[in-house]
């Protein structure tokens, strides 16, 4: 849910909202990651790998523990235009597309797109990026 203002503009009601409540944006029907692009100064980060349910010791860890687990790492799969400066201008991003990267803990908002399960993260919620091979 988003915090917004209903009220009505040329005879239909509509919702007015901060710019820094939109994410994404897309066109057409449904998100795909053809036509899905991060606004600002976020990443939509992709999941690395299925979660392992076992350590590497051998216990194993059981599914219904780790369904609320949101990671906090992943592959960036795409990039927005980047951070608003003073002067009105934006900044690049300090990541590129399939660099590796860590965020903070619960800083990623989750999408679905095409079926996966995405994150979208603020650039200054990256702690760290290893840049792609």
């Amino acid at each position: 849910k988003f915090d917004g203002h209903d009220m009505t503009y040329n005879d239909e009601g509509v919702a007015m909202i901060r710019d820094d409540d939109i994410l994404l944006h897309y066109k057409g029907v449904r998100m795909t990651m053809e036509n899905v692009n991060p606004c600002r100064d976020y990443i939509l980060v992709g999941p690395l790998e299925k979660q392992k349910t076992e350590t590497s010791s051998g216990i194993v860890v059981a599914e219904s523990v780790m369904k609320d687990y949101l990671p906090c790492e992943g592959k960036v799969a795409k990039v927005g235009v980047g951070r608003m400066t003073s002067t009105g201008e934006f900044s690049e991003s300090p990541v590129k597309v399939g660099d590796r990267v860590k965020f903070k803990d619960y800083a990623g908002n989750e999408v679905k797109i095409e079926g996966e399960n995405y994150s979208l993260v603020r650039m200054v919620d990256c702690l760290c990026a290893l840049a792609a091979e």
